[in-house]
């Protein structure tokens, strides 16, 4: 065996420095020699091994702060794995990022771009139409970062809508949801939140539900695009059904998010549909700010619930419960 073959097989084993910094070294250097320390390690009176090496910790920490990879794809960078066996601080695996903003392999824009479309699974329009009902209620579009080419879907639910929300990630599989449990800051204890993949049809649905870039704006072009099942995932995000004393339905459709004018377009249009709509007003007595939304009366509530009962799903029957 020569030198350079027995210097590969001898390096082939790491230990830890013995300044105890937790740092993994090659046992043998270049010369052959036994080493003991990181260069700069032996040295009487260095910090280097005041603190334990806790790899746990430092990916937890890591974890909040780990960019978007700046091809746009709208993934974000991991913690290499070298660095993770090398024993790296939070501040080196920054550093990292900061030197390498790409993932590997992603920093070919007009190359990557071509391949993302092509690999992208086609969306349907039954699939649109899903779409554009759900970003009428509870669903968010947007772009991940500003080096994202295609923007991505995302919702948030509280832990009591897990179902729903895992059944409409399952509807729209080829945008690849992940689901997420996190601390809710508001109402109750866990939310679910759900994020898709940047993809390339999405860019026409974010024109036509943000044609300013910023603002979702209701156009009757975008309530044309939503199918009946469509107007289902709407209800179940934004709707609740009340029932009377006497049994008597309605439905209100929680739309204070929107002007009173995109509410008058709503409700024209779910008139036209054939389920009499009215746009009514309420006051916060704590801001004195005036809300608008929109409510069906008795007869049309019977009549979309018996139109539309058939999309729900078990967990969400009680949107449909009968008078």
């Amino acid at each position: 065996m020569d030198k350079s073959e027995e210097s590969k097989t001898r390096n082939a084993d790491l230990i830890p420095c013995e300044c105890g910094c937790g740092t993994l070294i090659k046992k043998y250097g270049s010369d052959h020699r036994v080493r003991r320390f990181v260069q700069g390690h032996q040295f009487k009176g260095n910090q280097f091994g005041q603190k334990d090496y806790d790899l746990a910790t430092i990916l937890e920490q890591a974890e909040p702060l780990r960019p978007f990879c700046a091809c746009g794809c709208g993934e974000k960078l991991e913690v290499p794995k070298f660095m993770q066996k090398k024993g790296f601080g939070l501040q080196g695996i920054q550093s990292r990022w900061n030197k390498h903003p790409y993932q590997k392999g992603h920093g070919l824009w007009d190359l990557r771009t071509k391949k993302l479309a092509e690999q992208a699974q086609e969306l349907s329009s039954e699939k649109l139409g899903l779409i554009y009902g759900t970003l009428l209620g509870d669903g968010s579009i947007s772009y991940p970062n500003l080096h994202s080419r295609f923007p991505r879907l995302a919702w948030t639910h509280t832990d009591k809508q897990y179902d729903w929300i895992e059944y409409k990630a399952h509807q729209l599989s080829e945008l690849r949801p992940k689901l997420q449990r996190r601390a809710n800051q508001g109402y109750g204890n866990i939310s679910i939140g759900c994020y898709t993949i940047c993809h390339p049809q999405l860019r026409d649905v974010f024109n036509v539900v943000k044609p300013d870039g910023t603002t979702k704006t209701v156009s009757l072009n975008w309530l044309e695009k939503i199918t009946s099942e469509g107007i289902v995932w709407w209800y179940l995000d934004d709707g609740s059904l009340r029932l009377s004393p006497q049994g008597s339905p309605s439905i209100q459709f929680h739309t204070e998010g929107y002007s009173a004018e995109e509410n008058a377009l709503i409700a024209d249009w779910l008139t036209q549909k054939g389920y009499c709509a009215t746009v009514k007003k309420y006051t916060r007595g704590r801001t004195g700010k005036t809300y608008d939304y929109i409510s069906l009366r008795a007869e049309s509530t019977r009549k979309f619930l018996d139109d539309f009962r058939a999309y729900s799903i078990p967990s969400m029957d009680y949107k449909f419960r009968k008078s």
